[in-house]
Formats: C-alpha cells, sequence, structure tokens
C-alpha cells in the first residue's frame, strides 16, 4: 500500500503566510504541519512509497522537507505543473494524474497535507482489511452547527457510506469527512472515470460523494484532535494548542 499526500494548494484565503511557504509546511507549535504527519506514517507498518503531490512553486520547498523529515520512508515528489491558482489540476485531477503517470495499482492512503489529526493510521487500516473497502476517517464535530462547515456523512446501520453532503444547512449528522482516504485498487481505477464524465476535479470530497455510489464506501469514526487548517483563525488555535501541548512556546531572549 502506498501513500499519495495532497499538497497542491496555493491557500490563498492564508495569505500572506502562504506568499513564500506551503501551508502544509507551516509551523505549529513550531514544527511544519506536514512534520505530524510523517510522524504517524512512520509508525504504519509495510508503508509502501510516499508520493507527495505539489506545485511548481513551491516544490523546492518540499524536496527540502522531504531530505529533513523523510526517515526511513521512501518518498518521491511529484510536480504538477502550475504556478497559480487557475493552472492546477485540482485534488482529484493530481490524484487521477499521479496514478495513470506512475501505473498505480493497489490500494492507496490519501491525506490532505493541511490536515492534523491523532487517531492511528493502522487502526484505519486494520478497519479497512476489516470492511473490505474504501474507507473515509469521520470526525464527529458533535454539534449540528459546526456541522454545516464541512462535508458531512450519512451512514447506514453497518457504518456503510450512503451520501456525503457538502456544507448543508440541515446535516443530516455530526459526522465530517477529512482529508484522510484508503481506496481500493479498484477506487483509484474509478478516477479516470470520474474525471472523464466531467465532474468537479478540485475536491476529493467530490469523488467521494460520488464514489459511494458506484462502490462501498465505510466510515471510520474517530474522535480526539483534528484540525482542518483552512483559515487563519484555525491555523492560530492549533498552533496554539500543539504549543500548549509541548508546554508552551519558548521564551525569547
Amino acid at each position: 500500500m502506498d501513500c499519495i499526500i495532497l499538497a497542491g494548494g496555493f491557500a490563498r484565503r492564508l495569505l500572506p503566510l502562504t506568499e513564500d511557504t506551503p501551508k502544509p509546511l507551516l509551523p505549529v507549535g513550531g514544527r511544519p504541519i506536514l512534520s505530524y504527519t510523517m510522524d504517524r506514517l512512520k509508525a504504519l507498518p509495510g508503508l509502501g512509497k510516499v508520493h507527495i503531490t505539489t506545485n511548481r512553486r513551491f516544490w523546492h520547498h518540499f524536496r527540502d522537507f522531504i531530505d529533513t523529515e523523510r526517515g526511513d520512508l521512501d518518498c518521491e515528489l511529484f510536480i504538477e505543473d502550475a504556478e497559480s491558482e487557475g493552472q492546477k489540476l485540482g485534488s482529484v485531477g493530481a490524484l487521477d494524474h499521479l496514478v495513470r503517470t506512475r501505473a498505480m495499482r493497489g490500494d492507496c492512503l490519501i491525506l490532505g497535507g493541511d490536515n492534523l489529526f491523532d487517531f492511528s493510521l493502522p487502526d484505519l487500516v486494520d478497519f479497512h482489511r476489516k470492511v473490505g473497502a474504501s474507507v473515509v476517517a469521520l470526525h464527529d464535530v458533535k454539534s449540528k452547527e459546526k456541522a454545516s462547515l464541512y462535508g458531512i456523512a450519512r451512514l447506514d446501520d453497518e457504518g456503510r457510506l450512503l451520501e456525503l453532503f457538502e456544507k448543508p444547512a440541515d446535516p443530516p449528522s455530526t459526522l465530517a469527512s477529512t482529508a484522510c482516504y484508503l481506496f481500493t485498487g479498484e477506487a483509484m481505477r474509478c478516477l479516470r472515470t470520474y474525471i472523464e464524465e466531467g465532474n468537479p476535479p478540485d475536491a476529493a470530497g467530490h469523488f467521494v460523494a460520488w464514489l459511494c455510489k458506484h462502490l462501498p464506501v465505510y466510515g471510520f469514526i474517530f474522535s480526539g484532535l483534528w484540525f482542518d487548517i483552512g483559515s487563519k483563525e484555525c491555523y492560530a488555535e492549533a498552533d496554539g494548542l500543539f504549543w500548549k501541548m509541548r508546554g508552551g512556546r519558548p521564551k525569547t531572549l
């Protein structure tokens, strides 16, 4: 099983913080956001290659990051030919391009480069093997008000994903879809069909909403810590919490 980390965006909502630094490499608690994901990948037995897909503007930042953080991971940088927002392929488009270029065939773990979470990736893999199908990690945000800000899942009694609603005014649950998916090889091959049908290529959630109508997809529900760094307010909240977990910011001399 390989892993793909999606890091091809330009994060315009976080400007000027992301003028010269890609969002996944912004510091949270004194470390790049993506460093925490790499820690969790290093604890995942049997992981194959880690592909980090990014754009031509920021590729050298990720090259330097990989050199520092890879450890024993087998990492590869995949560069989209995009210098600005209007040129990017979108999350699903980037996945499809990478999968076809590298002729990937097996199950694949897909992670958003700007997400922070504390659940166990081995637990996610075990759940995927138990259900024998694709899996999306779902975080219970506890309130309908918060749920209206995210992609929200409706599951059946066995945990199978029936529908995924994008920022619904009347959420059917409080289970928010996170940028963490484990797709079967069959699901990965569906990326091309999804694109060729003219579906939106810009967000993985759209693909999941389409996929669950064609193949089984199950929800892996977790509580605990989760941040989707999409705004300056969310970024500041995550940074403050992670510094607190580390015992506070160091005093400047």
